[in-house]
C-alpha cells in the first residue's frame, strides 16, 4: 500500500467529508456535535423541527446515525406553541415514529466511515434523497410531505 493511500485511510472522521453540514444553532450539552445530511438546499446548517431528514450526532469517534426527526422535544414544542400549535393529530400520535437508528458506534477514520456508510446506503442515489416535512393541511390536519425542488 502507498503512503498517500495509507494516511488516507487512516485519516480522521468528518462528516462534511460525507455530505453532513453541522448544525449552527443546535447544540447537545457536552461537545457532541450535530449534523444534518445536505441533500436539499433548504439543508442549510440551520436546525429545524418539522423536517425529517438524516441526522448524525458525534461526540469524539462515538457516531449516530438516525432518520427521522432532529429533536422530538423541539417538534413537540412546535405543537405546542410554535408554528404548529392550530395543526391536528390523533390523542395517541407519537413523533418517535418518525424516527429509526440507523447506527451508533465508533467511527474512528475516514475509511471506517466508507464501510458502514456504504451498508447504509448514505450517499446513493435514491436511498435518501430529499428530506420531508411536516405540515398542516387545509383542513388542518398534520400532513407529512417530501420537500421539492421549487422550494
Amino acid at each position: 500500500m502507498s503512503y498517500s493511500l495509507q494516511m488516507q485511510t487512516l485519516s480522521a472522521f468528518d462528516p462534511a467529508d460525507f455530505n453532513f453540514i453541522l448544525l449552527q444553532d443546535f447544540r447537545i450539552p457536552g461537545n457532541v456535535s450535530v449534523y444534518e445530511y445536505r441533500n436539499h438546499r433548504t439543508v442549510d446548517g440551520r436546525k429545524d423541527f418539522l423536517r425529517l431528514n438524516l441526522y448524525l450526532t458525534k461526540d469524539a469517534d462515538y457516531v449516530t446515525v438516525w432518520t427521522g426527526l432532529l429533536d422530538l422535544i423541539g417538534t413537540e414544542t412546535e405543537f405546542e406553541n410554535g408554528r404548529m400549535a392550530c395543526a391536528k393529530r390523533p390523542d395517541d400520535f407519537d413523533f418517535r415514529s418518525y424516527n429509526e437508528d440507523l447506527f451508533r458506534g465508533y467511527i474512528d477514520c475516514r475509511a471506517t466511515a466508507q464501510h458502514i456508510f456504504k451498508a447504509l446506503r448514505i450517499g446513493e442515489s435514491g436511498v435518501h434523497s430529499l428530506p420531508q416535512m411536516l405540515a398542516m393541511g387545509p383542513d388542518r390536519k398534520l400532513k407529512c410531505d417530501r420537500t421539492g425542488d421549487a422550494c
